[in-house]
Parts: structure tokens; C-alpha cells; sequence
């Protein structure tokens, strides 16, 4: 199973980024465990500085940015390929 983690203060990028995952599942038809991180306390533990930031699997993928759509399809496929 793919765990996908959002992590930001629930701004508007930060929704932008968890629609561009969930149309990135359901284009590639994945089931994944996603995760909103907004407690700056975890985000500080994670060593999450800038938001909104994606991780796939445990691997940081994006921080300070809105991820393109084709570049989270190629990150949720290269995950579901490791599965």
C-alpha cells in the first residue's frame, strides 16, 4: 500500500496539492493511505520546513511548491512499482 503524507497548515496550496494527488490516484486508478500533516510540531520533527511538501512511501518528494499533476503520477506509479 502506497502512504502518501501532506504536510502544510491546510493553506490554499496546501489543498492544491492534496487535489493534485487525488486526481493523480484516481487517474492511475492506486488506493493509497493519504495523510494531512498540520501540526507544526510533527511537521518540525519531520524536519518539514517549507509548505506544502509531499512524501511518498517515507521519501520527501516536494517542499515550498504545488507539484505538477504528471509529476506526482510519476511518483505514485514508481511507488506502486516497488509494491
Amino acid at each position: 500500500m502506497i502512504t502518501v503524507e501532506v504536510f502544510g497548515p491546510g493553506c490554499a496550496k496546501c489543498q492544491a496539492t492534496i487535489r493534485t494527488v487525488r486526481d493523480a490516484l484516481q487517474m492511475l486508478g492506486l488506493e493509497a493511505t493519504l495523510n494531512e500533516i498540520r501540526d507544526p510540531k510533527e511537521m518540525a520533527l519531520q524536519r518539514v520546513v517549507f509548505t506544502p511538501a509531499v512524501r511518498v512511501n517515507g521519501d520527501l518528494k516536494c517542499t515550498g511548491r504545488v507539484p505538477a499533476l504528471a509529476e506526482v503520477t510519476t511518483w505514485l506509479a514508481t511507488a506502486a512499482e516497488a509494491a
